[in-house]
């Protein structure tokens, strides 16, 4: 009697184990099977793949490490457990989802980096020495504050960032009199209370940008009064930025983007993508707002080099060396300046005073938003190459 009582206690502990053994091969042999992705559409990122197995990579233990982040992100179900994960936190009270803040009023903010000084301070002696080196050619700067710094207001309660304005300060007073200091944080700060930064995306907006190019424009030599010479009208209204995505929060929520487009003068413009070696004669992607990309609708998003030619009065032509938010700044500037070129560190390998040479450069701004300037490590390499040739 005994061992049928073990029995029927047994069979239950039995049952699940064997299921919990078939759930689990069912589940590796799904995942062997499943094609591997390259894109997340939900994320609006790149997905890791399938490793290649090397000798050496077994040795230093780099192979299972990718494997391991391979495995993460093309795990099946893996939206559906990045939902559950995202819902379960909300309903917990959590105000904070991978390095991105639930604000107030529907905001989505991303945390303030914290500057690494060595790389700060390369970056900030390459563009004072550029700029050195280059005495006769004026060179301005904006860096541009992110949303957490101007809509502090918006953050959740107790939630706390790093003082953002104070490294913008410690920046212009290191480059001191070798750029033109242009105050996007004043320009920005001045307008918070209007939509100057998307909610679900860590981009300003067009509005945002327009404001800081009042502030620019005579310090860039444009005389006239720029604040009613452009209208805006929205091409998109259904956009869903990258903190949404990042977050997994305020994913159905829809956005307006908006293009400014000169009132009276010309805005004919030929668009070369240099390393593409493809033509526009457009600064807008139309394509990319049937894409979760949208804000790449302004010059297709970031490339290494982009070369404008505008109709422009003038022989005036302006190096741009910047970030993506420089995408939805330079339309502003087509009227003013002959040639525009833009330059990404990130993305660009060549000989920076080959571009001076090459386009006749008279002018130069730098442009980024703080947190991709505080950690970007390319601009002193790329600014440095001039110097060691």
């Amino acid at each position: 009697m005994n061992n049928n009582k073990r029995k029927k206690k047994r069979w239950p502990e039995s049952f699940v184990g064997k299921a919990f053994i078939i759930c689990l091969l069912v589940l590796i042999a799904a995942n062997l099977l499943y094609p591997s992705k390259k894109k997340s559409t939900e994320e609006n990122r790149m997905l890791t793949e399938r490793p290649k197995m090397t000798v050496s990579g077994l040795v230093s233990g780099s192979y299972m490490k990718q494997y391991e982040s391979y495995q993460a992100d093309q795990f099946i179900g893996r939206n559906f457990l990045r939902k559950l994960k995202v819902t379960l936190n909300r309903i917990g009270g959590s105000k904070e989802e991978n390095g991105v803040f639930i604000g107030k009023k529907g905001q989505l903010l991303e945390d303030i980096a914290v500057p690494e000084q060595d790389s700060l301070k390369s970056n900030v002696d390459a563009i004072k020495n550029f700029a050195e080196s280059y005495d006769d050619i004026p060179v301005s700067m904006i860096l541009v504050p992110d949303a957490a710094s101007v809509l502090s207001s918006r953050l959740p309660s107790l939630a706390s960032v790093a003082d953002q304005n104070a490294c913008i300060s410690q920046v212009k007073k290191e480059l001191g009199s070798s750029v033109q200091w242009i105050d996007a944080v004043q320009a920005m700060n001045k307008h918070k209370e209007e939509k100057i930064y998307y909610k679900t995306d860590h981009h300003w907006t067009t509005l945002g940008a327009f404001y800081t190019f009042q502030e620019a424009a005579p310090t860039l030599g444009i005389s006239t009064d720029v604040s009613s010479s452009f209208v805006s009208y929205p091409v998109a209204t259904d956009f869903n930025g990258t903190l949404a995505a990042k977050s997994g929060c305020r994913m159905g929520e829809k956005e307006e983007i908006d293009i400014y487009v000169p009132k009276d003068a010309d805005n004919d413009v030929i668009v070369n993508y240099v390393d593409e070696q493809v033509k526009e004669t457009t600064l807008y992607e139309a394509d990319m707002l049937k894409t979760r990309d949208k804000y790449a609708v302004f010059l297709g998003g970031n490339t290494s080099l982009i070369d404008i030619k505008t109709l422009a009065p003038g022989q005036k032509r302006l190096l741009v060396v910047k970030d993506s938010y420089a995408n939805s700044f330079v339309p502003f500037l087509t009227p003013y300046f002959r040639e525009i070129v833009m330059l990404d560190p990130r993305y660009y390998t060549g000989n920076i005073q080959d571009v001076m040479d090459t386009y006749n450069i008279t002018d130069v701004l730098f442009l980024y938003n703080g947190n991709t300037f505080f950690q970007d490590n390319n601009i002193s390499g790329v600014l440095s190459s001039e110097q060691s040739d």
